[in-house]
């Protein structure tokens, strides 16, 4: 009688040792899963206020001469972005292009775009036709804009 009283109680520390190793991978799991939905919230919530729009028209891409174009974009989110010539990025048809500079409220000096406000780009293409421009901030927010050259 006490073999089997022995074996039961044997048995019975086996299943709680069992079941505290498996609650505590669960907690681990579920701790991982809440850090990783708090850090993709983080970015999806920096991704919703630092936005812009290029509002060019599609039919008419101003040139600037003979050798700039004009690329004019709109903060559409409520932080302002970094507007500066170092930090922004244009693809033309896939490939980069020079920018020239940047210009807020006709200020080539202003680094900064802030909500609501239009910012003007010249970049150094100016192949008449159809292109593909795609611009790239540096906090990884794309947009990209097909439009003719005149």
């Amino acid at each position: 009688m006490a073999s089997n009283v022995f074996s039961e109680i044997i048995l019975f520390v086996s299943v709680l040792i069992i079941t505290a190793a498996v609650s505590g991978i669960l907690a681990t799991s579920t701790h991982k899963i809440s850090l990783g939905l708090e850090q993709r919230g983080d970015a999806l919530s920096s991704q919703l206020t630092k936005d812009f729009e290029i509002i060019n028209d599609p039919g008419y891409v101003l040139k600037n001469g003979t050798d700039t174009t004009m690329i004019y974009l709109k903060n559409t989110g409520k932080s302002p972005i970094t507007f500066d010539k170092e930090v922004i990025s244009v693809l033309v048809d896939g490939n980069p292009v020079e920018i020239s500079n940047t210009y807020v409220d006709g200020d080539s000096s202003v680094r900064v775009l802030g909500s609501s406000k239009v910012g003007k780009l010249h970049i150094t293409y100016n192949t008449s036709g159809y292109h593909r421009f795609k611009v790239v901030t540096s906090e990884g927010i794309a947009r990209t804009f097909t439009g003719e050259i005149v």
